[in-house]
């Protein structure tokens, strides 16, 4: 458990180099720790179709993503220094199996991601939806796949229980951000290209509960 100051926060959200535009921002007042600083995917991988323990033509996507900022949770007592109590840091690392048939709609491939800290205080529990996978075998530019995550804080300190709800989304392309091919047989692999490591996505703020204002 850590404790920050306002003037901390301030000084934090003002030396972020990935902003949200006003247009983005929640409904005021606004926490003066917002923006929110941008999570950083490290490593992404991804394999369609092939055979798994989870069965013939089945696609997997394994990444890992990271926010490397503390959030706010509670206000801290004056006795205590005030100032914040705050959410650590938080590092997942995501495994997600799928079919893209009819049974297995867009936005319905989701998993529940495994936290570095899982016993930390802040209860960190991130979330992976795959949103959509386009492959061309005869355009292997055209791979595409579009995601969604969201990362949750929840925990009871002094008395007080602070919660908070964040969700990104971003995608990525073949020739763009990832590397690989399509070879014959139907398999694709492709891998976050070096020089897009870490990938920087905006979070936005969606439910909030304590040190909101």
């Amino acid at each position: 458990m850590r404790l920050i100051s306002l003037g901390v926060a301030l000084a934090a959200a003002s030396s972020r180099a990935v902003f949200a535009s006003a247009a983005d921002l929640p409904t005021p007042p606004l926490p003066p720790w917002y923006p929110l600083e941008a999570w950083e995917i490290t490593s992404l991988s991804t394999s369609h179709p092939h055979d798994s323990p989870y069965g013939a033509n089945e696609s997997s996507l394994l990444l890992t993503i990271s926010n490397p900022s503390y959030i706010p949770a509670v206000g801290a007592p004056h006795a205590s220094g005030g100032g914040y109590v705050a959410f650590n840091p938080s590092t997942a690392h995501c495994e997600l199996h799928f079919k893209t048939d009819s049974e297995t709609p867009y936005g319905h491939s989701s998993t529940r991601c495994v936290s570095d800290r899982p016993n930390d205080f802040s209860g960190a529990q991130w979330d992976l939806i795959l949103n959509e996978l386009h492959t061309d075998l005869n355009a292997p530019g055209d791979y595409y796949l579009s995601l969604a995550f969201s990362l949750s804080y929840n925990a009871t300190v002094y008395g007080t229980n602070g919660y908070k709800r964040m969700a990104a989304g971003t995608s990525f392309r073949a020739r763009n951000n990832l590397e690989g091919k399509c070879v014959d047989g139907g398999l694709c692999e492709y891998k976050l290209k070096s020089n897009s490591t870490p990938t920087l996505i905006q979070p936005k703020l969606q439910e909030c509960k304590s040190a909101c204002g």
